[in-house]
């Protein structure tokens, strides 16, 4: 399936996550600051000492020379890039190598519908679809939960898709868990229970939910297979 290659990574260990999106990793015996591309709490993951890989991009216009991709939690690897969620999903599509979503013509990425800017918008003849996607590393025994913040943001979306779906759109929402251990997804509802309570209600609605895990290296984040949703 679709696969992203990753760009030359180096191995460090985390000091501490100074906000959402900036860390402090120990790199060859010094200390640099790190972009985090990810929103999410990932508790879990962002502990001291634990093993991480950053990318170097010296010379730009960045605030940051390196960026914090990946993650080892115990003996996982784990995605942390929030973006490549969207590029393997696209890269899927211009594949015609999601089977869920495959046959389209038309593949426009960012569309705008409504209030919000949804992931993808896709077409084939009279048919018009909408997608979302949404990135997922949280992973309890196995089973994948999202969100692992609150998120007003995703329940728009839902609602988004619930009123294009009313118009007439196929409309769906595929979660891609950044990692290769899940092996079913939930909504997580400790968390976010009105999250957890707008997607039972957008399936009931129409819109189509899917989950898929990815096979992660230091080269490469794959897509690998879908997982079972539960709701």
């Amino acid at each position: 399936m679709a696969l992203v290659e990753l760009d030359e990574l180096q191995e460090g260990r985390l000091i501490s996550r100074e906000n959402r999106f900036v860390a402090k990793v120990e790199l060859d015996g010094k200390e640099v600051v790190a972009y985090v591309p990810n929103p999410g709490r990932m508790e879990e993951l962002m502990l001291p000492k634990t093993k991480v890989y950053l990318a170097h991009y010296p010379n730009t216009n960045r605030k940051t020379e390196y960026s914090l991709l990946l993650v080892k939690y115990n003996n996982t690897l784990v995605s942390i890039d929030s973006h490549l969620t969207n590029k393997i999903v696209e890269k899927s599509l211009l594949e015609d190598d999601l089977e869920e979503f495959s046959g389209y013509s038309q593949i426009k990425g960012e569309y705008s519908y409504g209030n919000s800017r949804l992931d993808f918008f896709l077409k084939n003849g009279e048919e018009k679809c909408l997608v979302e996607v949404k990135s997922a590393t949280l992973v309890e025994n196995g089973v994948a939960k999202f969100p692992d913040a609150p998120t007003k943001r995703g329940r728009r979306h839902l609602d988004e898709l619930i009123k294009a779906k009313k118009e007439g759109y196929r409309v769906g929402v595929i979660f891609i868990i950044q990692r290769d251990d899940a092996y079913k997804f939930i909504p997580h509802q400790r968390i976010d229970l009105k999250f957890a309570e707008k997607l039972k209600e957008a399936i009931e609605k129409g819109v189509e939910v899917y989950a898929y895990n990815c096979n992660i290296s230091k080269k490469a984040v794959e897509l690998n297979h879908r997982v079972d949703v539960e709701i």
